[in-house]
Order: C-alpha cells, then structure tokens, then sequence
C-alpha cells in the first residue's frame, strides 16, 4: 500500500507531502489545477519516460519519493531480499531524481539502482490506469493480453514452454534457411572458406610468436652497434686495453686494504662495500661474456624474421588486429566450413530437428488454445457481470477467436505468445449483433469497459496493492458516475484506490479526498494538494456539483446529504461482499 508521495520542484509543485489510507482516496481540483503533476509523480515511480521539462523553472532537479507499506506483500519482499536490497520495519521506498543536466538517478530504500530494476519493483506495487489505456483497449492486439492475465496462473506456465519452443523451432529454421541457400552461393562460400583457411594454416600461427620476432627483428636491424657495444666492453672488463682485467685490477685493491681492515671500523666498512662490489662486477661482466658469445649474426635469419613479419601483417589486415584475433577467425571458418561441406547432412539432420520442434511447439499452442477457449467463456460471464452493475444491464462481450485465414498455414501464426488471435465483440442492446469492440463502443462505454477489466484483475492473485486511476470517468455522468463511484469503491475494499476525478458522486464515495489547486504568489504560479475534512469536502463536491456559485448552505446541505448517503452505501456494498460465500 502506498503510505506517502513526496514531491520537490515538479512542475508547479515546490514541496509537497501526501499521506495516503487505505480504501479510496480521491484527488479533485478545477481543470488546470495541477492533478495530472501528482499522476506524472506517480508515473516517475514507475519508471516512466522521465522530460527535463518536468523539473520546476529555476530547479537544477526535482525529486520523487513513494514510500510503501510491504508488511503483507510477501513477493514483493522476496524480491528486494533477491535484489539484496535491505527491509526494515515493513517499509520499502522508491525514489527517483531528475537533474537539468539530464542525470537519472533511482534508488530503493535508499541504495541507487538501475531504471530497470526500479520497474522491476514498483510493478508489483502500483498499478496506474489512464486515459491512454482507453486506446489500448480499442487495438485488438492488446485483447488477448486481457485473457491471458484473467487466467494467469494456467497460461503463465505455458507461455513460458511455448516461448522455449518457439524460439528452438526459430533458430532451427534460421539454421535450415542458411544451409539451403543455393547450390552456387554455397560453393562459392566453400571455395572463399577453403582459401582463407590454407592461407591461415600455412601461416601456422603461434599466440606468442610476434612478440619473439619483434625482439629479433630490432636485434638485427641493430646487430652492428650491439656487438660492437659488447666487445668493447668486453675488452676493457675483462682483459684491459693493456692486457690487465680491471676485476683483476679491482681484486688486488680489495686485497691490498685487507690487512688493515680490523683497525678501525671506518676502514672495515670500505673493506666490506668494495669487496661486496668486486663479487657483483665479476658477476656481471661473466654474464656479459656470456651474451656476447652467444650472439651470432646471420643475414639469412633476418631476412627470415622480416619475412615472416611482413606476411603476418598482411594477414593481420586481413584476419585481425591481433594474433588472437586470427586464430579466432581461422577456428570459426574451419567449422563454418566443415558444417557447409557437410550441409547435405546438416540440412536432413535440421529438418528432422524443425519438424520435431514444430510438432512440440504445436502441442503446447493447441493446448494454450483450448485453455484460453475454457477460461474465456469464463472470463465472458464475469465481465458482463461486472458490466450489468456498472448499469449497462443488456451489454454482452464475446472473445472471438479468429480463425485461420483462406491459405493461411498455422505455422504462419507461430509466436512466443502461441498462435491465437483474439478479439473482443461488443454490443451495447437488445437486437443488436456483436460486433468489435473499436467500432462500437462510446467513450463511456469504454471507460466502463476497462473498469470492469481493473476490478476482475484486481482479484487476481499478485496484482498490485495499489491502483491509481486517472480521470477513468471521462465519458460518463448522472446514474452511471454513481454506479461507477460504487464499483470503485469495492475495489476499495481490498485495494488501495487512487483516483484523479471530476465528478461530484465519484469524490462523495472516497474514503479520502484531496484537494488539488493552484495559486499565484509573487508572480509565479504554484500548486498545492489539501486533505479535506468532512465539511470541507462538503463544500468543495458543493463546488463540483453547480460550480464557483455554488457555495450556498443549500448546495452545501446537498453535498452533505450524499456524503451521508455514501457512508450509507459504502456499509451495504461491504456487507453483501463480506456475505458473499
């Protein structure tokens, strides 16, 4: 249940704090008051689409925060403590943060998250119904997707094997479709294959090796100063321009100080550095010798080391940047070409594997289908049920599965989804035939249509505890906004209900109401959001009912009067559903 929204700097909105109850909470307000700022509130919760446009003028960032109550929401925990995000006392908060400088910034309870993962929570926690959906409810595209979350719990498990075999009979078609590319295309990209392959085979390539030929080749372009180095070193370490070695020369040294060494510490200290120095110089100038003796120039070698570079930086411009690279390349031709010389065998073995997956895929859309025909009869009977209370006592609604097309193969129908196509077929009256529902519905109609369709979902295990509702009576008035505020209400009693409204009987039938207006305060133009006590909703659904002149004790009495007859009717419709085996 949603316990608070918190808004800074949207909109016209500075500061603002609502404290929402359980049951029905109304918002109302004249037109242009600010209503839709708290829905956009509530859509930044959800991870809608977030418009820089929305921070207030001179704000560097706005702010959203929603605070849930989770105590009895035992998936919604089990997915913070899946997400490792930390609960404490029952509550969970959402909040999200838009900059000027176009950063978006989501955290829950306090610790920055992904958009997705933002999504991912408040979907189980709120449920927004708009204008919009009215459209989405005239696209019969959308249809099916109403079914399918009327009968969950039956279709979910088999949605998800036909996603599985649906994209196994896929990717064995796309497989299928390669090798039976034509005869010549197929050679021809055997013969590519086969000379790129004996090219990099030939090369018989190291994964180290570049490296090892670099160091060889810098040796032999500077073969000349190198030895030159090492022998003259050589001769002035080890034998002396005058025949004598200087580690011999620095021998004698050490050993001519030896003998006074133990008179005087200073002494034995230099004896010590000298003599640990003439160790480390007869080592180093061995070492030396050894490199030079090891060194053998030889034209052929390096004219075998630039050769080779040279062919690995033309296949590089062919195969890749790197020795990795190539070897990569040179693995998957080798099997790209050994599938494709044997494609005879490959394509038998493929079409025996997308017959098997299009006979499984078959079983379990003939399966979903006949589930969906079930529950659709079903979910037939309920709504129209729901449509009778909602006043429209002759309404039928019918979910018509469209039929296979004149040489339309049922494979052409193949989705994750399965392969139906449903429609819902509407009439409003007596003796008239059904017919689909965008063409015959009104905006009322629709209006109640959906809200029929939110108070069958709303019984749904793992729907959201919290339903927002925008502006869901455009279209309706008189008898039918009281017998719509009703219905609302009874979502009310196992749901949380928000609800932006215009109409006087929907605000009566709220458990809580809003006030949503607007104001002018030194030149710029602010909203603010006031939780009505009883005789000021009285006054305001006054206000609703006639208008600004409204605000007599006469209109005030009526206002009252349907409050009172509200409570009234809040207490009948609780009873008959607590009664209701």
């Amino acid at each position: 249940m949603l316990l608070q929204l918190t808004i800074h700097n949207l909109a016209l909105i500075d500061e603002m704090s609502l404290d929402f109850a359980p049951g029905m909470n109304v918002l109302t307000g004249g037109t242009g008051a600010g209503k839709s700022i708290v829905v956009d509130a509530v859509n930044l919760v959800l991870g809608e689409r977030a418009d820089r446009d929305l921070i207030a003028h001179g704000k560097n960032k706005a702010r959203v925060e929603a605070v849930f109550d989770i105590a009895d929401n035992e998936k919604v925990r089990s997915l913070l403590e899946e997400l490792q995000l930390n609960v404490e006392e029952d509550l969970t908060s959402i909040s999200r943060e838009l900059t000027i400088a176009g950063k978006n910034i989501c955290r829950i309870n306090g610790m920055v998250v992904p958009l997705q993962t933002l999504r991912q929570v408040s979907a189980q926690l709120l449920d927004i119904h708009g204008q919009h959906e009215h459209q989405l409810l005239l696209d019969s595209r959308n249809h099916l997707g109403y079914l399918d979350n009327y009968v969950a719990d039956e279709v979910q498990p088999l949605l998800d094997q036909c996603a599985q075999q649906y994209e196994a009979w896929r990717k064995a078609g796309q497989k299928l479709g390669r090798l039976r590319k034509s005869v010549a295309e197929r050679e021809q990209r055997i013969d590519m294959l086969r000379f790129q392959l004996e090219e990099l085979e030939a090369a018989r390539l190291q994964p180290d090796e570049e490296e090892e030929l670099e160091r060889q080749k810098v040796f032999y372009r500077n073969a000349g100063k190198i030895i030159g180095a090492f022998d003259e070193a050589c001769a002035l370490l080890s034998g002396g321009r005058e025949g004598t070695s200087v580690v011999e020369t620095m021998r004698e040294g050490v050993n001519a100080i030896s003998p006074i060494a133990s008179l005087d510490e200073r002494y034995e200290s230099v004896y010590t550095r000298l003599d640990g120095l003439y160790y480390e110089v007869e080592d180093a100038v061995g070492e030396l010798v050894s490199l030079r003796e090891e060194m053998d120039f030889d034209q052929e070698d390096a004219e075998r080391v630039e050769s080779r570079l040279d062919l690995l930086r033309r296949l590089h411009r062919k195969y890749g940047a790197t020795m990795e690279e190539m070897i990569r390349y040179r693995d998957r031709i080798a099997a790209e070409l050994s599938e494709l010389e044997e494609s005879d065998e490959a394509i038998e073995r493929l079409e025996k594997e997308l017959r098997q997956s299009a006979r499984a895929l078959n079983d379990v859309c003939t399966t979903l289908t006949h589930v969906r025909e079930q529950a659709a009869r079903r979910f037939e009977k309920e709504i129209e049920a729901q449509l009778h209370d909602l006043g429209m006592k002759n309404a039928q609604l019918s979910m018509y599965f469209i039929p296979l097309a004149e040489g339309e193969r049922r494979s052409d129908r193949y989705s994750p989804q399965g392969v139906d196509r449903v429609e819902m077929m509407f009439c409003a009256n007596l003796g008239q035939t059904l017919k689909p529902l965008a063409r015959v519905a009104s905006g009322g109609e629709l209006s109640r249509i959906m809200l029929a369709l939110k108070n069958l979902s709303a019984r749904k295990p793992g729907i959201p505890r919290s339903m927002v509702f925008d502006e869901i009576d455009t279209g309706i008035s008189g008898r039918m906004a009281q017998v719509v505020s009703e219905k609302m209400s009874q979502i009310g009693d196992h749901h949380q209900v928000i609800c932006v409204t215009h109409l006087p009987q929907i605000a009566a039938m709220a458990d809580e109401q809003f006030l949503v207006s607007k104001r002018d305060e030194e030149g710029v133009t602010r909203t603010s959001v006031e939780q009505l006590d009883r005789e000021q909703r009285a006054r305001e659904i006054a206000l609703m009912i006639g208008g600004a002149d409204c605000d007599g004790e006469s209109s005030i009495h009526h206002a009252r009067v349907m409050l009172d007859e509200a409570d009234k009717r809040k207490r009948e419709l609780r009873a008959a559903y607590h009664a209701t085996p």
